[in-house]
C-alpha cells in the first residue's frame, strides 16, 4: 500500500467546525476581526452561577472595562427569550462607571441580556449575558413523529443491503507514535462515506473514538487530520467523519466541487427522503460498522463525540446505532427546529423550518426534518451523555441544549457555563478526561482526572 503524503499547505477554508463561512475574498483579508462579547463592555449577572427560580429578580450587572479603547456614552439592551422573542429594551448610561438592568420569567427559559454601544460598536463590541430559569425543566418543541424509528429503521435495513467495501490508504504525518489513514465506505444511495483513521502505532485492543463532522466543507491536509491524530496519542483507536461524499486527502479537481455543498443543512429539507443529512445519519452507522470489523478494536468501548453539528451528531448516533457506549456533545446543533414557531430560538442551521423568505414556516419542511431534530433522537438515547453549553451561545443558544439534555433519559452530565458562547467552558477539559477514563478505560492522558474547581453553573447530573 504507497502512502498518501499529507497536504500541510491544506486547501482554501470554506467551513469552520461550528459553522459555516463565505469564502473569504482579498478585499475583506485586511478587516479588523469582531470583537468578542465582553471584552469591553462587561455584562454579568448577580448571582455567579446565573441560575434563578422562575419568577424571581435577574439583575445584569454593565459595566465598562478598564482602557476601554472608546467611550460608550449610550447604550441600548433588549431582553430576549434567549436571542428570538423581544421581551423588553431600553438605553442606558453608565453612572460611576456601571449600570443595572433587571428581568425574570415566568416559566423555564434562558433569558439573554445584549447591550450594545449606539456609537463606537466595532471597536468596543456588545456586552452579553443570559440568565437561566429552571434550566432543567425547560420543555423541547420538538414533536416526535409516530413512526420516527420506523423510519429509521428502513433507512438502517437499506444500509445494510449495501456492502461494506472498506478502502484505506496510509497517510504520512510527522507523529511517529500515531499511523495515519484515509478510508472511505459504501453508503446508502450509491454514496461513499469518508473519514481519517488514526491509531497508536502498534496498538491491539484499543477503545473505538469517533468524532462526528462539525458545520461546513472542511479543508484537508494537517489542519483536518490533528484532532483524530490528537484523539490516537490518548490511545484510541480513532475516525474522525466527514460529512460530505469527498475524499479527505484532495485534488483540485475535489476542491472544485465544494461548492455544489455550500447550503447543504437546507438541501432537501421538503421531504425526509430527500435531505441532505439522510445519508450523513446513515453514514455514521457505516462508521461504526467499519470500526467494529477491525481486529485491533476491544469490543468493548465506541465512544460518539464532536461539537456543534458534531455534537448533535454525536447524540443522533448513540440513537441510531446500540453498540455506542457512551456520548461526549459539546453545544449540539440540529436540534429544536420548530423552536421559532414558539417565539424561542433554534440551534444551526438558523430557521431551517422557514421558506425562502426565512419568515414562513414551511410546512412540508416543518414535517420532513421532525425526523431529523436531535430532541428526537435524544429521547431513544440509553448510553451516558456528557454534555456541554454556553449561555451566551448564539450559534446553538443554551435552550436547544437544554431541551436536547432534559429529553435525554439515560444517565447525563450537562456543564452548563455563564458567559461562554459557542465552546465548551474551562473545566470541560478535565470533565471529559473522567468520563473517557470511566467509560472508555484509557488512561488519564495529563494526570487531570480530578475536574477542575466549580466555576460556574452546577453541573447537573442524572
Amino acid at each position: 500500500m504507497k502512502p498518501k503524503l499529507l497536504n500541510l499547505a491544506g486547501a482554501m477554508l470554506v467551513g469552520v467546525v461550528f459553522g459555516l463561512v463565505a469564502p473569504v475574498h482579498a478585499a475583506e483579508v485586511a478587516k479588523p476581526a469582531p470583537v468578542s462579547p465582553n471584552t469591553w463592555i462587561k455584562v454579568g449577572t448577580d448571582r455567579p452561577d446565573a441560575i434563578y427560580q422562575r419568577g424571581e429578580k435577574a439583575v445584569f450587572l454593565v459595566s465598562m472595562a478598564d482602557k476601554a479603547p472608546g467611550v460608550a456614552a449610550e447604550l441600548a439592551w433588549s431582553l430576549t427569550l434567549d436571542g428570538a422573542k423581544v421581551l423588553k429594551q431600553g438605553t442606558l448610561t453608565l453612572k460611576d462607571g456601571a449600570a443595572t438592568v433587571e428581568g425574570t420569567l415566568e416559566e423555564p427559559g434562558v433569558l439573554q441580556l445584549k447591550v450594545t454601544p449606539t456609537a463606537n460598536q466595532e471597536v468596543l463590541g456588545i456586552g452579553m449575558a443570559a440568565a437561566a430559569f429552571e434550566p432543567y425543566q425547560i420543555p423541547a418543541t420538538a414533536k416526535l413523529p409516530e413512526d420516527f424509528m420506523e423510519f429509521w429503521n428502513a433507512q438502517k435495513a437499506e444500509l445494510a443491503k449495501v456492502p461494506l467495501d472498506a478502502r484505506i490508504e496510509l497517510v504520512e504525518q510527522p507523529n511517529p507514535g500515531v499511523e495515519l489513514f484515509e478510508v472511505s465506505f459504501a453508503n446508502i444511495d450509491g454514496r461513499r462515506s469518508h473519514g481519517y483513521l488514526a491509531k497508536p502505532k502498534g496498538g491491539t485492543s484499543l477503545p473505538i473514538m469517533i468524532s462526528q463532522p462539525g458545520m461546513g466543507v472542511h479543508p484537508n491536509g494537517l489542519k483536518e487530520s490533528r484532532w483524530v491524530i490528537g484523539n490516537a496519542a490518548l490511545g484510541f483507536l480513532a475516525l474522525d467523519m466527514s460529512a460530505h461524499d469527498m475524499p479527505m486527502e484532495r485534488s483540485a479537481e475535489d476542491e472544485a466541487r465544494w461548492k455544489k455543498y455550500m447550503g447543504y443543512p437546507y438541501i432537501g429539507s421538503e421531504d425526509r427522503m430527500t435531505y441532505y443529512y439522510r445519508h450523513v445519519f446513515t453514514g455514521m452507522v457505516r462508521g461504526v460498522d467499519y470500526m467494529t470489523s477491525r481486529s485491533d478494536w476491544n469490543h468493548r468501548a465506541i465512544i460518539s463525540s464532536g461539537g456543534s453539528q458534531g455534537g448533535g451528531l454525536a447524540v443522533i448516533a448513540a440513537a441510531l446505532d446500540p453498540r455506542i457506549t457512551a456520548v461526549v456533545s459539546v453545544a449540539p446543533a440540529l436540534g429544536e427546529h420548530t423552536g421559532p414557531l414558539h417565539g424561542r430560538p433554534d440551534a444551526a442551521p438558523s430557521n431551517l423550518i422557514m421558506g425562502r423568505d426565512r419568515k414562513t414556516p414551511n410546512p412540508a419542511i416543518v414535517a420532513a426534518t421532525a425526523y431529523y431534530d436531535t430532541v428526537n433522537f435524544a429521547r431513544f438515547v440509553k448510553v451516558p451523555v456528557l454534555m456541554s453549553s454556553g449561555l451566551i451561545d448564539t450559534a446553538c443558544p443554551p435552550t436547544t441544549v437544554l431541551s436536547i439534555f432534559n429529553s435525554l433519559s439515560c444517565p447525563r452530565q450537562l456543564d452548563l457555563v455563564p458567559l461562554v458562547g459557542h465552546n465548551q467552558g474551562p473545566r470541560f477539559g478535565g470533565l471529559r478526561n473522567a468520563f473517557l477514563m470511566e467509560h472508555a478505560g484509557i488512561a488519564d492522558p495529563a494526570g487531570k482526572g480530578a475536574t477542575s474547581p466549580n466555576l460556574g453553573a452546577p453541573i447537573e447530573r442524572k
